[in-house]
């Protein structure tokens, strides 16, 4: 019987060079580029809710998590305070207490950076307002266009409460203006928020952006090239992106545009929407609405171009 015999010592030798070899022609012009790389985004703290409901004597640890410019969560010191501490304390481990009926907001820092308010609504009567929410059917709307928001009132039980008078606020009424019946109306361009308040217990606070186009300006990452204009708008009912004659990026097998949430090029490949590949600079045309007819004008707020065997941002723009 022949004997089967392993691969000698000068084919296993051959392995590594042609291995290395099919690497550098797969990926030219972004191996080797690791997640630092990745666009500065800006220092943020994300709090863990934004709204607690409490009664008279119960305690809820609550958890914040900094974010440093690349949009990688980092350990850090936070500073934890409580603006009515006679209503509810908070330590410097987030451990909060209801101490009286009330409300109190809590803020968490870092420095000068600060993340977003945590309001807390201390029950004495579990069938008082505990909760407030508000939602919207869409998250933009075109000038002069008008819808009305949801609202939604619970006690600490979580049941939901009848109907209430409830007092809404426009947060830029330039751009958007609430009537007492949640009905919003656009009246320019932008993004403005929009909250109510029952029994001065305030709700979440919701943005609406107006406008039918939304335009950016590519900018590089990573030490990669990207400039130019892109935009994004309402072409017949049909959500287009189109990339402009300007539009200039570096290119490697595999170059692709997203739409995401983020730049963090981990995060874009893992849930943004995969617009299509690549290969030359100038303009370009994609129909979103036929990538996936759910997708709405507002839900995305970068255009990043991404190696995606790499995963390694080129560039990106935040859409205005």
């Amino acid at each position: 019987m022949p004997s089967i015999e392993g691969p000698t010592l000068e084919q296993k030798n051959l392995k590594a060079p042609i291995i290395f070899f099919l690497l550098a022609v797969m990926l030219p012009g972004c191996i080797g580029t690791d997640l630092v790389d990745d666009p500065i985004v800006g220092q943020r703290i994300e709090v863990s809710q934004q709204q607690v409901a409490l009664r008279i004597g119960q305690s809820q640890a609550l958890s914040a998590t900094y974010y440093d410019s690349y949009g990688i969560a980092q350990p850090a010191t936070l500073n934890w305070s409580s603006s009515h501490p006679e209503v509810a304390t908070v330590d410097q481990n987030g451990l909060l207490q209801a101490l009286s009926a009330g409300q109190s907001l809590v803020k968490v820092s870092r420095g000068e950076l600060m993340s977003p308010l945590i309001y807390v609504n201390v029950i004495a009567d579990e069938n008082a307002v505990a909760s407030v929410e508000i939602a919207s059917p869409r998250s933009g709307l075109n000038v002069g266009e008008q819808l009305t928001l949801s609202i939604t009132i619970k006690n600490i039980l979580g049941d939901t409460l009848p109907a209430r008078s409830a007092d809404w606020f426009s947060e830029n009424s330039s751009i958007l203006q609430v009537d007492n019946q949640g009905r919003v109306t656009a009246l320019s361009k932008g993004v403005a928020a929009v909250h109510a308040k029952v029994n001065g217990v305030k709700s979440n606070s919701l943005d609406l952006s107006v406008g039918d186009e939304r335009t950016g300006q590519f900018v590089s990452a990573g030490g990669y090239t990207a400039s130019g204009t892109t935009t994004l708008r309402i072409e017949n009912g049909q959500v287009i992106l189109r990339l402009e004659n300007n539009f200039q990026t570096s290119f490697a097998l595999g170059t692709y545009i997203y739409l995401s949430q983020s730049t963090n090029a981990s995060q874009v490949r893992a849930s943004g929407l995969e617009v299509a590949q690549i290969r030359e600079n100038g303009a370009a045309s994609f129909n979103i609405s036929q990538l996936n007819s759910q997708v709405d004008l507002h839900d995305y707020r970068y255009v990043v171009v991404l190696c995606k065997p790499a995963t390694v941002t080129f560039g990106y723009a935040e859409l205005k």
